[in-house]
């Protein structure tokens, strides 16, 4: 019995052992937080690519199918606007403070299908896009006139807008600031603009800028 020996570890093995777990552990904790870093990254910015992707689409259709046509409010009251353009407020009834949301850009658009009118709706829509410093709607009603008790449809666009520029083709030159109003037939009639140039700094992305043709400057106008 006195010369047997007890199977067991050494505290120098066990020290060792624990030390090699800790730096396993480690380094599993310092990769699973990395890969989740990057994930997140990765969502954020194929999310600010989807909202790139979506400013260029809807700025597309909706100047692509500009009409010149003025539109009354739920009182009857005519706005005058065929198209309005200005990104520090294209409404001049209601100008607006800095990083207070407002309508930068205002127009009626056709082209929205109603295949056999099964919607109570209008091919044609007033739309608005609206800026607050930050984030970009896009508003527009089921008709071109806005029937009383009608609230438009607002619709998020994009966040982490800023630097936000927005210019117009008139004739040969960019203009930041456009207001087109009806002229009298004696005088010929209203001319849309030939393209649209919008310009911003997307958080994930950078700079990034946008330029789409209206019907005006398709037709070689």
């Amino acid at each position: 019995m006195n010369g047997r020996r007890e199977a067991g570890f050494s505290l120098v093995e066990v020290l060792a052992a624990v030390m090699v777990f800790a730096l396993i552990s480690a380094i599993s904790v310092g990769l699973l937080t990395t890969s989740l870093r990057a994930k997140e990254t990765s969502e954020a910015v194929v999310s600010d690519l989807a909202a790139v992707q979506r400013i260029h689409a809807l700025m597309a259709e909706d100047v692509g199918q500009i009409v010149m046509r003025t539109a009354r409010d739920e009182d009857g009251l005519t706005d005058p606007r065929l198209f309005a353009l200005d990104v520090e407020g294209a409404d001049p009834l209601a100008p607006a403070r800095e990083g207070e949301a407002r309508e930068i850009l205002v127009l009626t658009r056709t082209g929205w299908a109603n295949p056999g009118g099964l919607q109570p709706r209008s091919g044609l829509q007033r739309v608005a896009w609206i800026y607050d410093g930050d984030q970009l709607w896009r508003e527009a009603g089921a008709y071109p006139d806005q029937a009383r008790g009608a609230i438009p449809v607002r619709q998020l666009i994009a966040s982490g807008v800023s630097d936000l520029r927005l210019s117009a083709l008139m004739g040969a030159v960019w203009t930041d600031i456009v207001q087109v109003r009806p002229v009298p037939n004696s005088e010929g009639t209203s001319q849309g603009p030939r393209a649209l140039r919008l310009s911003y700094t997307q958080a994930e992305l950078g700079p990034m800028e946008h330029v789409v043709l209206s019907p005006t400057a398709e037709r070689g106008a």
